[in-house]
């Protein structure tokens, strides 16, 4: 039998590590491989384009690629081009489509399906924001159409109503007029396409249910996010002495991962000093902290020796994209996730748990994975509390040794790539290639 045919078309390109995005796609790459000819095309609205990897190479058919600066939507062309900031702001607002489709046009539409040519099986879209881009296989007949799978990931409406809500508490006005605009036009989006699809996929049980009884003529699996363990991992021996050593990873382009390391610094930290006379030490890493986190940071007493620290202090130092994060995981006494607002899962909960780390998390934090308190981690949502929560890691071994373990039992029955490879090739089960 000849193997079918799928065109993916994702926002970035998939990759086995940096940020969540990316490693979803590249775990989606591997189960669409495994049963079918890929034929990636990436638009690259949330990352690199073109470039191409060794991973990508062995997981593809051919790589295409959108040139977004030829298919941006006129009309966004026209508000980009408003010289009053604030005019120019309002427009965007009232901009008809979620900002990450300025590139959907109809133009780039044909563009995608002359590159997919005629015997393409199935289509593969990768969030919600690129569905109008698989518009012509959608309206083709039925005997002509093929499978077409929605990754929605993260249910964007939710998401960008919490954003909207933690940036007006902030006092972020603009911020939260964003992201409520935002939500809206998601909302329209999320009615014309869900239905529209022979499959949608979410990585969290808990969204098939909510999002189940809002679209009950949609059909909905589950996809779940996933990490694998590093290859030389080794138990961790947590000590009582020394400081406390606190991670955050994350991409702090993001809204809500740069609240998470303000809410960490600002209001987490005090408590910690309140509490305790030990010397306490906050690593930040991820692409964009030496930009977005500046203001945290002053000049350091002790550097950590690691490729990429660019900005620190006496408690919080500030790393940016580091490639290997074996040294930093470690070192570390407690990877937090200090989330206010998002969807979706995780997935660097998950890499913690990889890494043999005890991790603390806002409830919103761990939301879709399957972790019980005091069991696979430490949950606490206001600084008092997840200041405790953290010192208790470090002051009991035993607790934190447990939490590991169990996490990381975790991880191998749920959350290793296998089970993700196996998920993503059961959605293509039996489809046939188009006979030559």
């Amino acid at each position: 039998m000849k193997r079918a045919s799928v065109l993916y078309i994702a926002p970035v390109l998939p990759a086995c590590q940096g940020n969540g995005l990316a490693m979803r796609a590249g775990l989606i790459l591997q189960g669409l491989a495994r049963c079918c000819d890929v034929h990636l095309f990436v638009v690259p609205v949330a990352g690199e384009g073109a470039a191409t990897s060794e991973f990508v190479r062995q997981h593809t058919a051919r790589v295409g690629s959108l040139e977004l600066s030829r298919y941006l939507d006129p009309h966004f062309g026209l508000i980009a081009r408003v010289l009053n900031p604030e005019e120019r702001f309002q427009a965007e607002l009232a901009y008809p489509k979620p900002q990450l489709s300025r590139f959907c046009t109809s133009e780039s539409v044909r563009r995608v399906m002359e590159w997919a040519g005629p015997r393409i099986d199935a289509v593969h879209v990768m969030r919600l924001y690129l569905a109008p881009l698989a518009e012509g296989f959608l309206r083709l007949s039925a005997s002509a159409r093929p499978m077409c799978v929605l990754d929605l990931d993260d249910d964007e409406v939710r998401t960008r109503e919490r954003m909207a809500r933690l940036a007006a508490a902030s006092g972020d006005a603009k911020v939260a007029a964003f992201e409520a605009a935002e939500a809206k036009k998601y909302a329209v989006a999320t009615k014309r396409y869900l239905a529209t699809f022979d499959r949608v996929t979410v990585c969290a049980a808990d969204d098939t249910t909510r999002l189940g009884a809002q679209f009950p003529e949609a059909t909905f699996m589950v996809v779940p996010n996933g990490c694998a363990p590093p290859p030389a991992s080794s138990a961790r021996r947590p000590l009582r002495e020394g400081p406390l050593r606190v991670l955050l990873v994350g991409t702090f382009g993001c809204y809500v991962n740069r609240d998470a390391a303000f809410f960490l610094c600002r209001d987490v930290l005090p408590a910690l000093r309140r509490l305790t006379g030990r010397q306490i030490q906050i690593d930040l890493v991820g692409s964009g902290g030496a930009e977005a986190l500046g203001e945290l940071s002053t000049p350091a007493r002790e550097p950590l020796r690691v490729p990429g620290t660019t900005a620190l202090s006496p408690a919080v130092k500030i790393h940016d994209y580091v490639e290997d994060l074996g040294l930093l995981y470690s070192l570390a006494d407690v990877a937090v996730v200090p989330l206010r607002a998002g969807g979706g899962t995780r997935i660097k909960i998950l890499e913690a748990f990889a890494h043999g780390v005890p991790v603390v998390s806002t409830r919103i934090g761990a939301e879709g994975i399957s972790v019980a308190d005091g069991k696979h981690l430490l949950l606490a949502d206001d600084a008092e509390a997840f200041a405790r929560a953290c010192l208790q890691v470090k002051e009991n071994p035993e607790l934190a040794c447990g939490l590991a373990m169990r996490a990381s039992a975790l991880l191998h029955e749920r959350y290793i790539p296998a089970r993700i490879v196996d998920a993503v090739s059961a959605l293509y089960a039996g489809i046939e290639g188009h006979e030559p």
